[in-house]
């Protein structure tokens, strides 16, 4: 059965773009216009992936990721954007996607990272665990954690990056190591993709992330998770 691609794009030629060389690539392709009915169709939940534009009529994809996580959606997202600049791609990944491709986009790039993204969702469900982390929890079953801003659904990548910490702690990770095992490689991550999202993960899980206790820098080296 073919995968399912949710298509979140106002514009008609990037949007009939996307749906013509998905469906190519042997994807069953659903389409969303605008705000309202991309939020309808994410909350239906009914595709493996999303590729959700940040620009559109009614609101921004920022928005509806984040409040697609935040309503417990676990499937990859990516966004695509006409700004590529770092701070709008760390808001991208800060309000819960997994990837962000700013246009204009080579179509071969866009269909290697959804075959990455796709990839990783489909390595199996998280161990029914809890981990703690001072005075914070991940739990890997449901995608759930108790963090600073409360009780909230971690994103895929999130997930992923708590549990390779969990499953090898005290134990050195370099930023290749990380994006091998969380981004894989043919997704076009950089160093700077696994440093944004550590940081994002301190403002999560560290009492002061200015000092981080628990997911420590490892100078010239990468991470290092204390549980």
């Amino acid at each position: 059965m073919a995968e399912r691609v949710l298509v979140i794009e106002d514009d008609g030629l990037v949007r009939d773009l996307l749906t013509l060389n998905l469906s190519h690539a042997g994807y069953a392709v659903s389409e969303a216009h605008d705000f309202a009915q991309g939020q309808a169709r994410l909350l239906e939940g009914r595709f493996e992936l999303a590729l959700v534009d940040a620009m559109l009529p009614g609101g921004d994809g920022f928005t509806l990721v984040r409040a697609a996580r935040e309503k417990g959606l676990r499937q990859p997202l990516v966004m695509l954007t006409a700004r590529g600049d770092v701070p709008s791609k760390v808001r991208g990944l800060d309000c819960g996607a997994d990837d962000y491709l700013p246009k204009p986009f080579d179509v071969q790039e866009l269909l290697a990272r959804v075959r990455a993204a796709l990839r990783r969702a489909s390595r199996g469900p998280m161990k029914d665990t809890r981990l703690s982390i001072g005075a914070y929890w991940v739990r890997f079953d449901t995608g759930q954690a108790q963090t600073s801003e409360g009780v909230i659904s971690l994103s895929d990548k999130e997930l992923r990056l708590m549990q390779l910490f969990a499953s090898r702690p005290d134990e050195a990770l370099s930023r290749a190591d990380i994006l091998e095992e969380v981004w894989g490689m043919d997704a076009f991550p950089t160093d700077r993709s696994v440093d944004n999202f550590i940081m994002r993960l301190w403002r999560l899980f560290e009492e002061n992330p200015e000092s981080p206790r628990h997911l420590v820098t490892l100078r010239g080296r990468g991470y290092l998770f204390k549980p």
